[in-house]
C-alpha cells in the first residue's frame, strides 16, 4: 500500500483558540510518522503515514473566513498559499477559518512575526465563532440549574441524566472564559513584542465547573434521597458501575481508535447505555 493512501484518524480535543497545543500534538505526530491532512467534526484529525520525521507546525486564524469553503473558494487563496510557500509553509488543511501549515526545514521563518496582529485575528475568530455558542452555552446551563433547584424535575434520574449533561454546556463556557483569561496575559506580553502560548482551559475555571457540576448532581441526589431512598441507592450503583464501564471504553476507544474494532466498541457502548436505563427503569418500577 502506498504511503499516500493510509491514512488514520485521532481523535484529540482542543479549545480553538489553542494553537499552542495542537501544534505541539502535531509536531508529535509527524515524529511518530503521522502527517495531518484534515481536520473533521468531534475533535478528530486525520493523519497520513510518513517517514517519521521533525515538522514544524504554525496555525493562524483568518476572521475574514466563516467557514472551510469561504477560504478554499476565495479568489486570493491561491496566491496566499504560494506566499506562505515561499517561506516554506506548506498547506496542511483548513478548519473553519483556522488554517494551519507545516515546514519541513530545520529553522523555519517564523509564520507569524507580530504577536498583537495575531491577537487581533484569534480574537475576532472567537467573536465570531466562539462567541455565539458560548451565550447559548450559559443561558442552557442557568436553565439548567434553575430546573434542578425549584422543579419536581430535580426528585428523579432524568434529573440526573440532566446535572450529567450540564457538563457540555458548561465545558463551552469554560473554554471562552479561559481564553478571555488568557487574552489579557496575552495582550500584555504583546505590548512587549513578545508571544505567549495558549493554553486550553485553566486551573480556576477548572475549578469552578466542577464545583457546579458536582453540586448539581449532589441536589439531586439530595431531593431523589428524601423522596425514596432505595431507588436512589440503586441508581447511583447502577451509575457507578456504568461509569467504570465508560472508563474502560474509553481506554478501548484510544487504543482502537479506528476500523472495524472501534465500530464495535461504539455499538456495545450504546448497547450498555440501553440496558442500563432498561434496567433502571425496571428496578424503580419494582420499588
Amino acid at each position: 500500500m502506498k504511503e499516500s493512501m493510509y491514512y488514520e484518524t485521532f481523535t484529540e480535543a482542543f479549545a480553538y483558540y489553542d494553537r499552542t497545543a495542537m501544534q505541539e500534538y502535531f509536531e508529535q505526530k509527524a515524529l511518530e510518522g503521522w502527517q495531518l491532512c484534515k481536520k473533521e467534526m468531534f475533535s478528530k484529525w486525520v493523519f497520513k503515514r510518513i517517514e517519521p520525521k521533525k515538522l514544524h507546525y504554525a496555525i493562524t486564524y483568518l476572521p475574514q473566513f466563516s467557514n472551510e469553503d469561504s477560504f478554499l473558494l476565495s479568489k486570493n487563496k491561491k496566491e496566499y498559499l504560494e506566499f506562505c510557500a515561499e517561506q516554506g509553509w506548506q498547506f496542511a488543511c483548513v478548519y473553519k477559518n483556522m488554517v494551519v501549515f507545516y515546514n519541513e526545514e530545520e529553522n523555519p521563518v517564523p509564520f507569524e512575526t507580530d504577536p498583537e496582529v495575531e491577537l487581533a485575528a484569534i480574537h475576532k475568530s472567537m467573536l465570531k465563532l466562539c462567541l455565539p455558542k458560548s451565550i447559548i452555552a450559559l443561558v442552557t446551563s442557568v436553565a439548567v440549574v434553575y430546573a434542578l433547584l425549584f422543579s419536581d424535575i430535580s426528585a428523579n434520574l432524568s434529573a440526573l441524566v440532566l446535572a450529567i449533561l450540564l457538563l457540555i454546556p458548561l465545558d463551552t463556557v469554560a473554554e471562552f472564559v479561559s481564553y478571555l483569561r488568557w487574552r489579557k496575559k496575552a495582550l500584555a506580553a504583546a505590548a512587549t513584542g513578545e508571544f505567549t502560548k495558549s493554553n486550553t482551559i485553566d486551573k480556576f475555571i477548572v475549578a469552578v465547573v466542577i464545583a457546579v457540576f458536582v453540586a448539581a448532581v449532589a441536589i439531586v441526589i439530595i431531593k431523589s434521597f428524601i423522596n425514596n431512598a432505595w431507588s436512589t441507592l440503586v441508581y447511583i450503583a447502577l451509575l457507578s458501575v456504568y461509569w467504570v464501564i465508560l472508563h474502560f471504553i474509553e481506554k478501548l476507544k484510544k487504543r482502537y481508535n479506528s476500523g472495524w474494532k472501534n465500530f464495535i466498541i461504539k455499538f456495545a457502548s450504546v448497547l450498555i447505555y440501553i440496558a442500563v436505563i432498561v434496567t433502571v427503569n425496571f428496578i424503580k418500577d419494582m420499588l
